[in-house]
């Protein structure tokens, strides 16, 4: 039977590639009503920032993803 960490590792894993499809599914879809090059070149702008984005989400989920979604706080009264 698989461990815990492995599988918060790859459910993690999995919302970066939901973010990614999704982000490029938006850009060709702009694509679509591009006419000229201006707008082809603020598309390869957005698609570069996509995947260097996707790159750096997917660097930081490996490196913490134990620690996503958990949140504590100390709710005792300090005074």
């Amino acid at each position: 039977m698989e461990d815990q960490p492995q599988n918060q590792s790859r459910a993690t894993r999995g919302g970066v590639y939901v973010l990614t499809i999704t982000g490029l599914l938006i850009l060709l879809k702009l694509g679509q009503q591009a006419e000229a090059w201006v707008d082809f070149a603020l598309l390869g702008i957005g698609g570069i920032g996509l995947l260097w984005g996707a790159i750096r989400l997917a660097r930081f989920v490996r490196e913490h993803g134990d620690e996503i979604g958990e949140a504590r706080f100390d709710t005792r009264n300090k005074d």
